[in-house]
């Protein structure tokens, strides 16, 4: 520790983690050894005191930390869905605790990468999370809290794709040779039933959990073969039996999908079998489907026909359709519209892979030219 004494009773440290000089005081009764001896311990513990006490500028900076994140509250609770929301508080949590404790002046760009690369996380969570303290930074930078984005700078390492990570992308869907095998064991070993047709019906449509729970039977169209899909259930922040129902999370989701004959023979098994004469799909009491619940049947019932290698879940039957829509031969532009993405990219980017059956058909037509 450095520090020099100023007089006989005042002495000047530097404080490496704020970058300053800082003054503490120390009283001597008498010059004796063992009144110096003590007078030292008292300054070690001061200084050490200090450095985590905040000053009255850092007491200040705190307010105004606090001041900016409880006015990006109240403005982003209206900009984003009840889920969204909250996942961005969680995320800015750390951010607040770390930053309004001890920073003195404006938070640094260096500050945030560090924070940020400390984490414990996965690059593409940590990305996310430097998308939410930039959203915060740059309300403050609006309204004039700040000169600057710190955040807007921030460098983060870029994804590599290695073998092994690509070999999982391509793991991230079932064929349909496969899904009929789990829906074969579902059947034989009188699994439930509900869950059973709910996860051939997910397969069959590519729908998101949400909008799947959220069906009701007022949007079908059972002449023209036609389900409407233009809300979700909000089941992350609202309570299940609540039965909150909201507008998608893009506009892009809003969309009216073709229903094929096996879909339209599930529905109509759930509307033969009512237990709710509003939403078509619910379990064996009347409730909403709850996501954890259908998750591990899913779960369980896949590792137990196909094994343990991969990762089994709701969205890997999105996934799935959408590699039964490309091996069909269906345009990237008929599945987007299909499975409510507005951007090219994502599409291209989540489904980047081809299954076996088209490499094989691609081998045969190749096979085929003479040049």
């Amino acid at each position: 520790m450095f520090y020099k004494q100023l007089d006989s009773e005042k002495y000047r440290y530097f404080d490496e983690k704020r970058n300053k000089w800082r003054q503490v005081t120390v009283t001597l009764k008498s010059k004796s050894r063992v009144t110096q001896s003590e007078a030292k311990n008292r300054l070690a513990r001061k200084i050490e005191q200090s450095k985590k006490a905040p000053t009255a500028n850092e007491l200040q900076e705190q307010i105004v930390q606090n001041k900016t994140v409880q006015e990006w509250v109240v403005i982003r609770k209206q900009d984003v869905k009840p889920a969204s929301f909250v996942a961005e508080e969680i995320s800015l949590r750390g951010v607040v605790e770390k930053f309004s404790k001890y920073m003195g002046s404006e938070v640094t760009t260096a500050d945030i990468q560090s924070y940020l690369m400390e984490l414990d996380i996965a690059n593409s969570t940590r990305k996310n999370r430097r998308i939410y303290i930039r959203i915060l930074f740059r309300y403050a930078e609006n309204i004039g809290y700040i000169d600057s984005n710190p955040a807007d700078k921030v460098v983060l390492p870029k994804v590599r794709l290695e073998i092994e990570a690509l070999e999982r992308a391509n793991e991230k869907f079932l064929s349909k040779e496969e899904m009929s095998s789990v829906l074969i064991f579902c059947k034989s070993y009188k699994k439930d039933i509900r869950y059973t047709l709910a996860m051939e019906f997910i397969f069959l449509t590519g729908c998101r959990f949400g909008e799947f729970a959220s069906i009701r039977y007022q949007d079908i169209d059972f002449k023209n073969k036609l389900l409407r899909i233009d809300h979700t259930l909000e089941y992350r922040v609202a309570k299940y039996d609540d039965r909150v129902i909201q507008t998608p999370k893009t506009v892009g989701s809003i969309r009216t999908i073709s229903l094929s004959n096996r879909c339209l023979e599930i529905i109509d098994y759930f509307q033969k079998n009512c237990l709710d004469d509003k939403f078509v799909f619910v379990n064996a009491v009347g409730g909403i489907f709850r996501q954890p619940v259908f998750y591990k049947f899913i779960c369980d019932n896949c590792q137990k026909v196909l094994g343990n290698e991969r990762k089994y879940g709701i969205h890997l039957l999105r996934h799935s359709h959408v590699s039964l829509l490309v091996e069909l031969g269906v345009s990237i532009k008929a599945i987007m519209e299909r499975v409510g993405h507005r951007d090219e990219s994502i599409t291209l980017r989540i489904y980047s892979h081809i299954s076996g059956t088209i490499k094989n058909e691609i081998s045969q037509k190749l096979n085929q030219i003479n040049l």
